[in-house]
């Protein structure tokens, strides 16, 4: 029975010490592309479980692109420069971009028939739907110049219905073109995304309602 006991002893004070000249394993992790503040040690227990501070998660660089932080859509100039200059107080970038979007509330329909290939067959063809009692004109400007317009709308439904009537008139070629506007929405890009932490983030959205954070391409790729 003694040998057991010995074996144990030595067991208790084998493991502890294995512990305590045995260094913690670490990885080293290039935090991303946009800095130049080195490499940052992460535990290989916080790697495996996913729980790395959020400056610390792994980023993909796509097609070699630095990335950016960017907060918005902001819809007016006035409360973008208002985060822009929360952003410049903090010490970091804060670089407006203003990007037009479709607005499709706003979107209209025109009805036509495309440019033919002269103003006297456009003429023609004017001739011809107005006596079938079509309301139209000839188009003297634009990518539809020598076209026919036949009308335009707000529903898409009504335009199609239109055209569906012309067509059964004998108008074959009628079409749909969508005129659609747009709005201008600003974003505000920071490029320092190792310094913009969940706290820094926070300071810079501030009471900002209907705003968010997203990881985009910067728009601009020369240095920082």
């Amino acid at each position: 029975m003694r040998w057991i006991v010995y074996t144990l002893m030595l067991a208790c004070i084998a493991l502890p010490a294995y512990f305590i000249l045995t260094p913690e394993k670490t990885v080293s992790v290039n935090s991303d592309n946009n800095a130049g503040s080195g490499d940052t040690l992460v535990l290989v227990k916080e790697r495996e479980s996913g729980e790395l501070p959020t400056r610390q998660q792994p980023l993909r660089i796509t097609d070699g692109k630095k990335l950016c932080y960017a907060l918005g859509p902001y819809t007016d100039d006035i409360s973008a420069r208002v985060a822009q200059a929360r952003s410049l107080e903090l010490g970091l970038t804060g670089l407006i971009n203003q990007l037009q979007v479709p607005n499709l509330k706003d979107a209209e329909y025109w009805v036509h028939i495309p440019p033919l290939e002269s103003r006297q067959a456009a003429m023609e063809k004017l001739g011809e739907l107005q006596r079938r009692s079509v309301d139209s004109y000839i188009i003297t400007q634009g990518d539809l110049v020598d076209g026919i317009s036949l009308g335009l709308f707000r529903k898409e439904s009504s335009a199609t219905n239109l055209t569906n009537k012309l067509k059964g008139m004998g108008f074959a070629n009628v079409a749909i073109k969508e005129i659609g506007a747009t709005d201008t929405e600003y974003w505000i890009e920071v490029r320092e995304i190792t310094k913009l932490d969940d706290v820094t983030r926070r300071r810079i959205r501030a009471e900002d309602a209907d705003v968010q954070w997203q990881m985009v391409a910067c728009k601009h790729q020369g240095s920082h």
